[in-house]
C-alpha cells in the first residue's frame, strides 16, 4: 500500500541509530560548580567600611556635609558666604535644637538687629 508523501518511509528517513530523542539536551540542566555561601557578616561590615549600610532608617553621620534643597514654589536664592566654623556649628546646632531652617534663623537675626537699630 503506497501513500502520498509517505514521512515514514525508513528508506528516505532513517531513525537515528543512538535512539535519541531530538531536543533532549535542551532539558539537561548544566552542572554548576559548588560555591560557598556568602559571609553575610563580612559583606556587611565592607560596606560599612565605605558609609553603606543595608538598613532603611536614616543615619546622619556628622562627617558628610549638610545638604538641602529649598521648599518647592518659594523663591529661594543660592548665596555663597564663608563664615568662621564656630559660627557655623552654632548656627547648625540652633537649626538642628529647633528644627527650622537656616534661612528662617537669619531673617530672624536681621529683624533682631535692625528692631535694635532703631
Amino acid at each position: 500500500m503506497s501513500k502520498f508523501l509517505n514521512l515514514d518511509d525508513p528508506e528516505t528517513d532513517p531513525k537515528p541509530q543512538n535512539n535519541a530523542v531530538i531536543g533532549g539536551g535542551l532539558k539537561k540542566k548544566k552542572a554548576k560548580a559548588p560555591r560557598p555561601p556568602t559571609d553575610k557578616a563580612a559583606v556587611a561590615r565592607a560596606g560599612q567600611a565605605h558609609g553603606f549600610t543595608r538598613s532603611t532608617t536614616p543615619e546622619r553621620t556628622p562627617e558628610t556635609p549638610r545638604r538641602g534643597r529649598p521648599p518647592l514654589n518659594e523663591a529661594m536664592t543660592y548665596w555663597r558666604i564663608y563664615i568662621a566654623p564656630e559660627l557655623r556649628d552654632d548656627l547648625n546646632a540652633l537649626r538642628d535644637t529647633e528644627g527650622r531652617r537656616l534661612n528662617d534663623l537669619l531673617r530672624d537675626m536681621l529683624e533682631a538687629y535692625k528692631a535694635q537699630k532703631s
